[in-house]
């Protein structure tokens, strides 16, 4: 096995800020200031789990990062670790400071309490008793400390200058093999991150020894299934979800700093198995822990969106390929909020398009079918406790990535929602401020509005979704004829100048698609659709993990399910009612805006599954057989709404046809 000794190499070059072979570039948290809706239910986010979170569950009121040492494993300081990464993005992109205030205590202790050596984290992972402790929450960790140090207006600005040196001092310290365990060559994402400020070339070499490393050793699955041999071949995969989320990005970050073209088709490579074998309608993979099927049983854990969502930005970067924003814009309004108690008190660690019920015993899903997976927990992992800190990352993670530089010189708008940019632009660096103002995903116009001190020359992207097939544009109110890019950006080159309005108009339009077992699902540019179920909450409290103001719910059915979709595929805009709520969106996953209302026909005979050994234990069904001898002749016309406002629901419809 390859053995890196990180401290005995030479630094014989000067430290210079390395080249980024990216197309595109990110900007630091803070620079996009979320608005409207968007903002309305990240403060939600904020002021409750986003905060609370530390005083409500183990193991996130205990002192991780912030002194605690004793645990039976390395996952604690995983677990606290993704709360941390989470909570500072999302205090860094609201100015939140008692929110970041939080996080400190435990990012100021730590950095305080550097080795001698400059090692940087718990001694418990230092020299670790078990060869099977992972790193793997280091870097977690340190993402978190990434993003301070990277931040506009930091509200911190005393621990940021720091942070870089000390991080390079880590990795330059430490000696232990980045290859083995499983996640520990994640730790490539900080290295790197570290390597682009300082440019010192022995974190660039660390590095690509610890990628090499890892490869020799990736014949076991848990190690990301990421032999060459399946990756190129397109094969379905065979790990548990996150992992290989968290590693498939890692040749993409290498080819961000390298420009080797090697990395950059492996890692295609191993996007492109994602979504040709396991992406679900909501836009996430289904990943219960290990990938799935896609049938309309088939679900996803929460983390899983915050990871691929993560994973996917960095091929953005890499590619410049709208592409991938399209995927992050279909999960991060899908998926995410699908998974989340509209009130930002609980959430799910399973979530999936069809679920009839959500209570601690009805998880569906194997190998863990009759757990407590699939209701909605302040902590739904409990002693696995991940996605109840990662879960808080999605949504800044959004925002942060919003607006995007280009090798151009430009700026790109990648990701839409109402918003508020504040970056600098042209060889003079001059400010400037652009407010996008929309509805977006619920409306189909943006609007931006550029202000600046006097007028400026850059290239404008603007990222057309794959789902749209006639966008429109008008500049001060002319419509402008702008060829779309094979990248998929329509690209405005001229001289800006102070109160400019731009309106971008991406005509949303109905569409279909076919699941497994005949199943059917219906869309509308970027959101899917689902038929909500009426709720009864009931609530427990379970103490260490829950409290009376955040309890553990299950919830249960109160209205049929039981439909099939009557629609006839080719008469879509005369058999499907679209209605949109007059007046501004504010909280959209509590009052949707936008409804399509669809003929539905039930089934009868399609139920609740029973437990045969427990009767009085549920679960959500497969879709059912239909013929002529179960299905209703009477055609109901009933209304659907986003995904992301439902709890219980039918996504996946099974089809009735005449």
């Amino acid at each position: 096995m390859l053995m890196v000794t990180p401290h005995l190499l030479e630094d014989t070059e000067p430290h210079s800020t390395p080249r980024l072979y990216s197309a595109l570039d990110s900007l630091p948290a803070g620079a996009v200031q979320p608005e409207g809706w968007l903002r309305v239910y990240m403060e939600k986010q904020a002021a409750q789990l986003g905060s609370k979170l530390p005083q409500v569950s183990w193991p996130f009121t205990f002192d991780y990062w912030a002194g605690e040492e004793n645990a039976e494993s390395w996952w604690p300081w995983e677990q606290k670790a993704y709360w941390l990464d989470g909570a500072t993005r999302l205090a860094l992109v609201l100015q939140d400071e008692q929110l970041l205030a939080q996080a400190l205590t435990s990012i100021d202790f730590t950095l305080a309490h550097a080795g001698a050596d400059g090692y940087l984290g718990p001694l418990f992972f230092k020299e670790p008793k078990d060869p099977s402790c992972s790193r793997w929450p280091q870097n977690v960790f340190f993402r978190g400390l990434a993003a301070l140090s990277d931040a506009q207006n930091s509200l911190h600005d005393a621990a940021t200058g720091k942070i870089v040196e000390q991080i390079r001092k880590h990795y330059l310290s430490d000696n232990i093999s980045y290859g083995t365990p499983v996640r520990n060559v994640t730790n490539i994402e900080a290295m790197l991150w570290c390597y682009g400020h300082t440019g010192d070339q022995r974190l660039l070499a660390l590095a690509e020894d610890v990628w090499r490393e890892y490869m020799t050793v990736s014949e076991d699955p848990e190690h990301g299934d990421m032999q060459p041999l399946r990756v190129y071949a397109d094969a379905p995969i065979s790990c548990h979800g996150c992992t290989y989320a968290e590693i498939m990005k890692l040749p993409a970050i290498l080819y961000l700093h390298t420009g080797k073209e090697e990395y950059l088709r492996f890692a295609l490579a191993a996007m492109r198995r994602v979504t040709d074998h396991h992406l679900l309608i909501d836009g996430i993979p289904s990943t219960t822990e290990y990938y799935r099927t896609i049938t309309s049983l088939d679900s996803h854990e929460t983390c899983d969106i915050s990871d691929h969502t993560w994973s996917w930005g960095y091929m953005l970067m890499a590619t410049g390929d709208c592409v991938w924003a399209d995927r992050v814009e279909r999960a991060c309004f899908n998926a995410a909020p699908g998974a989340i108690k509209n009130d930002w008190k609980s959430l799910q660690y399973f979530s999936c398009p069809n679920q009839f019920l959500a209570t601690l015993n009805s998880d569906h899903n194997y190998p863990s079918a009759g757990g407590r997976q699939m209701a909605y927990q302040p902590n739904p992992g409990q002693k696995v406790a991940c996605c109840a800190g990662n879960v808080h990352r999605i949504f800044p993670n959004y925002v942060i990535r919003m607006w995007m530089k280009g090798i151009d010189g430009g700026l790109a708008a990648v990701l839409y929602g109402p918003s508020r940019l504040n970056t600098t632009i042209g060889s003079d660096n001059q400010e400037i401020e652009i407010i996008q103002t929309t509805d977006f995903p619920f409306n189909e116009r943006v609007h931006l509005r550029i202000n600046a001190t006097h007028p400026v020359d850059f290239p404008l992207s603007l990222r057309i979704p794959g789902w749209c097939r006639a966008p429109r544009l008008t500049v001060n109110g002319a419509a402008v004829s702008v060829p779309k890019s094979d990248k998929g950006f329509l690209v405005l080159e001229r001289t800006f100048r102070p109160g400019d309005e731009i309106a971008l108009t991406l005509p949303m339009e109905l569409a279909i698609t076919g699941w497994p077992n005949d199943g059917m699902g219906i869309e509308r540019g970027p959101l899917v659709y689902s038929l909500p179920i009426k709720e009864v909450w009931n609530s427990r409290v379970e103490q260490k993990f829950t409290t009376d103001d955040f309890p553990a719910w299950e919830v249960t059915p109160a209205s049929a399910w039981n439909y099939g979709i009557a629609l006839n595929t080719t008469k879509l805009k005369s058999e499907v009612e679209i209605k949109n709520e007059p007046g501004p969106v504010v909280d959209p996953w509590q009052n949707p805006p936008t409804t399509l209302t669809v003929p539905l026909r039930k089934i009868e005979g399609w139920e609740l599954r029973s437990n045969p050994d427990n009767p009085d234990q549920k679960f959500t069904p497969p879709l059912p057989v239909v013929s002529v001898s179960n299905v209703s002749n009477n055609v109901e016309r009933v209304a659907l709404v986003p995904y992301g406002a439902t709890h219980l629901r039918v996504t996946i419809f099974p089809v009735v046809r005449d």
